[in-house]
């Protein structure tokens, strides 16, 4: 038989007995019939089952099974069974999950039947790396104690050591016996530090083999309506016996009292109530060697038959057993269209949008005959933003409404609320494929959902908030920061000094991100210089294959491709006509296209702006009054070509290193020659009098003298459009292709389908659910190099929220750092002396 591939995963989250399932990984790993073992996680699962083709899940425990995620591994792996050790305790939570299962093996021989032909009795074993301690020749000098007990403190146990304390009570007594919120306090008369603690269980082992005799109680204790004492043994009596231990073990458990794996009085000892134990214990105290008889002894029959080997070699045994066709492996039935999600920030008509929102339009337009592509973003609508958000279907049609209890904070790393959310909704509406195309109005911790749903992702970076909050790498001053060239105190002085961020906020952040991204399957950037900015800042990403790299389209307009086939008008004489393309911000070079503007009024060329104006623009042109000088405003998405006619040229001038930029590939489109930043994809994308005109970043002047020459030189202008083609950006078509094989291969091989019971289970998971581990939600907090002192006893922040920080920084630029400063002193004790009314 071909060897297995076994995904084995410790379905509790917090489990005291996790040291039984690194035994049980051991043993398998040393099982000849086994070619590997992956021991997952929640978080990774169910791609560790798909990456491995794993033909066998092992489900350890299972009280706290998560069934949503655990079904969904099931599907994948041909064979799948069910290893619980709560029984009989918490048995009535385990039968509900058996359905998912082959086989069920339970610890306790009385639950077998309770899982009808699936159950199979497996009892706890040891594990040498964990419980083998030789046992002595003699009795001097190795023993630290004369009896030793571990165990949680379950009420019958706590009052049988009571009356065994009061009976002997100068014996050298070990006890470790802590408590839960479910049982009452022990009463034994000692304190409390003398008794509740804890241990590994390896140095258990040690207290063990260290003590002359070591107690086994059973357990009488359920409140979970099951069973209160199962008739199995614990694992204590098979450690003990591996570690040597001389075991005293009451007769209450019914397999203890046949002898089903050791034998009484030869490989223990057992008692019947407190006197009995104590009559028992005062003789084998005195006959050192017939307790040492009796410890090896039990140690060789651990070594033969009570190893976690023993118990996998059963269990593959019974697995043989199960024919192909009676496993609960099923290929699940055939679907119509894939179903596809866009994760965005907004979309196309929601206003403010831009360049994703048309993107992620004419995905929908050009796929939706071979997916079916829904939407999940905030509701703009309702503020503040991040509130409530919707769930649209194909049509742009909302389906549901979620509103949220906390407001979202750009410094979230982490809300499990919203992780909750989307989880269940990738679930309920059995989601394929996720594609985030911003993550803004979101928690970053959403890339992590998917993968542990054995969902694939892409993530495609427009711009790089996955490197920095201040996503278009602009610094407080408002200037590229290059950050991929400095230092990461750089990062430290750039957040205190725009927002009062204390020293490692942008480690904490970028070491999230980090994170995330490597849960990504598709990481999709549009120029190689986006892909290697992201491979510097990530060194881990660094020689990965998950970045993809391909430019992002135009959008579609037939009248547009009329215009493109009949030749747009480009005058190669007269005025010298400019179009500035996209919105007038401050990112896009306001400030320094205001001044070349400014100086060019008088020069024979005409400018027009293509996009909307921003504040305070409007007011300044209004001042200005530069004669040419004309805003168009905006413009719908895929029409250019037609109202660029009559045009020679285009602006594009962004202070920040753009991710690709549509609105180049529209000016070619259309047959004009650009003049851009020599900046990211502008600067990468433009060849420099070949195809485009590239300037320095911020240099006004340059704007200036660069017009001031094309306009008297227009052969240069034309042999640079002589060279504009079809390859300079990426075609709608070449793009959507490219993208619809990306999907494909990102499909499962087969759609998950859940059961009726899995289908009813409403609550999603939270990252700290999946075991992902975060030490705080927050990335950044307050430096108090951001504090300022008022008085002796007063300390206030003088960080303001954002709006105020836009405000004030349009403050700073229009009055100067002195004014800006007493303006601040100024709102703040005002703010303080309010606060004292």
């Amino acid at each position: 038989m071909k060897p297995r591939t076994v995904l084995l995963l410790d379905t509790k989250r917090s489990n005291p007995n996790h040291y039984i399932c690194l035994a049980i990984a051991r043993a398998l790993r040393q099982s000849d019939r086994v070619g590997s073992v992956i021991k997952s996680s929640y978080a990774t699962a169910i791609r560790d089952a798909q990456a491995e083709a794993c033909d066998l899940f092992i489900a350890f425990d299972g009280e706290e099974l998560d069934r949503a995620i655990i079904e969904r591994v099931t599907q994948v792996c041909r064979h799948s069974v069910l290893w619980v050790t709560e029984d009989p305790y918490e048995r009535s939570v385990n039968m509900q999950n058996a359905d998912l299962f082959d086989l069920v093996f339970t610890n306790d021989a009385g639950s077998v039947d309770a899982y009808g032909g699936k159950g199979r009795h497996l009892p706890f074993a040891s594990d040498e790396h964990f419980h083998f301690h030789g046992v002595p020749e003699h009795d001097d000098g190795h023993y630290f104690y004369d009896l030793f007990f571990a165990g949680t403190a379950w009420p019958n146990r706590s009052e049988f050591l009571a009356e065994l304390k009061a009976a002997i009570p100068g014996i050298n007594l070990k006890l470790a016996l802590p408590a839960n919120p479910h049982i009452p306090e022990p009463k034994l008369g000692m304190c409390k530090s003398e008794y509740d603690w804890r241990t590994p269980n390896s140095e258990f082992a040690k207290f063990a083999n260290r003590s002359r005799s070591v107690l086994t109680l059973h357990r009488d204790f359920s409140s979970s309506g099951n069973d209160r004492v199962a008739l199995t043994p614990g694992p204590r009596f098979f450690e003990v016996a591996l570690a040597g231990g001389f075991q005293l073990v009451d007769t209450s458990i019914a397999d203890i009292r046949v002898g089903a794996y050791f034998q009484e009085g030869k490989e223990f000892i057992s008692f019947d109530g407190v006197r009995d134990c104590v009559d028992r214990l005062g003789y084998y105290l005195t006959h050192p060697q017939d307790r040492l008889r009796i410890a090896r002894s039990a140690q060789q029959r651990a070594l033969a038959e009570h190893l976690y080997a023993n118990r996998v070699a059963s269990l593959l045994a019974s697995l043989e057993d199960i024919a192909a066709e009676d496993c609960t492996w099923k290929l699940a039935a055939p679907r119509g269209r894939s179903r596809l999600l866009i994760v965005s920030h907004n979309i196309l008509g929601v206003e403010p949008y831009g360049g994703v929102e048309v993107y992620q339009e004419s995905i929908r337009q050009a796929l939706k005959g071979r997916f079916e592509i829904m939407f999940y973003v905030p509701d703009r609508s309702v503020q503040p933003a991040g509130m409530r958000y919707l769930m649209l279907d194909e049509n742009m049609q909302v389906l549901e409404s979620f509103d949220c209890n906390s407001r979202i904070d750009e410094a979230l790393l982490s809300c499990p609320e919203r992780e909750e959310l989307f989880s269940r909704l990738l679930r309920h509406y059995e989601i394929e494929v996720v594609h985030f195309q911003h993550l803004i109005g979101h928690v970053p911790s959403l890339g992590f959902i998917p993968s542990s749903l054995g969902i694939r992702s892409v993530l495609s970076l427009h711009d790089y908030y996955s490197v920095c909050a201040r996503f278009n790498l602009l610094d407080y001053r408002g200037r590229y920061c290059n950050i991929s060239e400095l230092p990461p105190a750089t990062c430290d002085v750039c957040l205190n000094a725009s927002q009062g961020s204390a020293a490692g906020s942008q480690a904490r952040r970028r070491a999230f991100f980090g994170r995330m991204l490597l849960a990504i399957d598709v990481l999709h950037a549009n120029t190689k210089g986006v892909a290697e900015l992201y491979r510097r800042m990530y060194p881990l990403l660094d020689g990965d294959t998950r970045i993809e790299i391909l430019g992002v389209p135009m959008p579609l307009d037939e009248d547009a491709t009329e215009v493109r086939a009949k030749g747009a008008d480009h005058s190669k004489e007269g005025t010298l006509r400019i179009a500035i393309l996209g919105n007038f911000t401050h990112n896009k070079g306001g400030d320094q296209l205001v001044h070349a503007l400014n100086q060019l009024r008088a020069d024979d060329v005409e400018f027009t702006i293509f996009g909307k104006v921003a504040e305070p623009y409007n007011e300044i042109f209004d001042a200005l009054e530069i004669p040419n000088v004309h805003v168009h405003g905006a413009y719908a998405p895929g029409t250019l070509p037609r109202i660029m006619v009559g045009y020679s040229m285009s602006m594009h001038f962004s202070l920040w290193p753009e991710t690709y930029c549509i609105s180049l590939s529209e000016a070619w489109n259309a047959g004009l020659v650009p003049i851009v930043s020599d900046i990211g994809a502008l600067g990468e994308r433009v060849t420099d009098g070949l195809n485009g005109f590239k300037l320095p970043a911020g240099e006004a002047g340059a704007i200036v003298a660069l017009v001031r020459r094309l306009i008297s030189d227009r052969e240069t202008i034309e042999y640079a459009r002589s060279n504009i083609h079809k390859k300079l950006g990426v075609e709608y078509d070449e793009h959507m292709l490219w993208l619809g094989k990306l999907y494909e291969r990102l499909l499962p091989a087969q759609p998950f389908t859940p059961t009726a019971a899995s289908a009813l289970v409403s609550r999603g998971n939270s990252i700290k659910d999946l075991d992902i581990l975060l030490v705080d939600q927050a990335w950044t907090s307050v430096s108090l190099a951001a504090r300022i002192t008022v008085d002796d006893k007063t300390q206030l922040s003088v960080t303001p929220e954002a709006s105020v920080l836009q405000r004030a920084y349009r403050f700073f630029r229009k009055h100067g750092v002195i004014k800006t400063l007493i303006r601040v002193v100024t709102l703040v004790r005002g703010k303080q002396m309010g606060e004292a009314k």
